[in-house]
């Protein structure tokens, strides 16, 4: 089993920024508006918490219980744009797979992977996208989809 010994303090940034650029690249598919951002943030928030306790491997609870300790939301570079947020989430995320792959276990990697995924999901159904003060739109846009698709393929989901 792994734990954040076996990692450099790079490797183990690089894993600690992975969640929130699964959220990010959800986010920035469709952005949601300040009320949504902060909806998207707190579901990602408290999925993280969950987790801490509910982990089933070692690496995933000393992860989570490590965000959950601090955690700060990147800002994007200034007028930076969508697609170029989704890209630079997209390619921590193949990194990260990466990292996984060479450095945990099978377990490890497939439960920090779907934990990934899953972050990704919670992040696009934290609010309606479309609609208005909340009556219409839809739980997950077409955006999203696609974003939750480039993350599940990014990951080899």
């Amino acid at each position: 089993m792994s734990s954040k010994t076996d990692f450099s303090v790079d490797e183990w940034d690089l894993l600690r920024s992975a969640p929130l650029m699964a959220s990010i690249l959800v986010v920035a598919a469709s952005p949601s508006g300040p009320i949504g951002i902060i909806q998207e943030s707190a579901a990602v928030g408290k999925m993280i918490i969950q987790t801490a306790a509910t982990a089933q491997t070692p690496l995933l609870k000393e992860l989570a219980t490590d965000l959950t300790e601090k955690m700060a939301i990147p800002k994007p570079p200034a007028g930076a744009s969508p697609a170029a947020i989704q890209a630079a989430a997209g390619e921590i995320l193949k990194r990260t797979s990466d990292l996984l792959a060479q450095k945990a276990t099978p377990e490890e990697t497939a439960e920090v992977k779907q934990w990934l995924a899953k972050t990704a999901q919670t992040t696009a159904e934290a609010t309606k996208e479309g609609g208005f003060l909340g009556f219409g739109g839809v739980l997950v846009s077409e955006e999203e989809k696609a974003a939750l698709a480039t993350v599940n393929s990014t990951l080899g989901l």
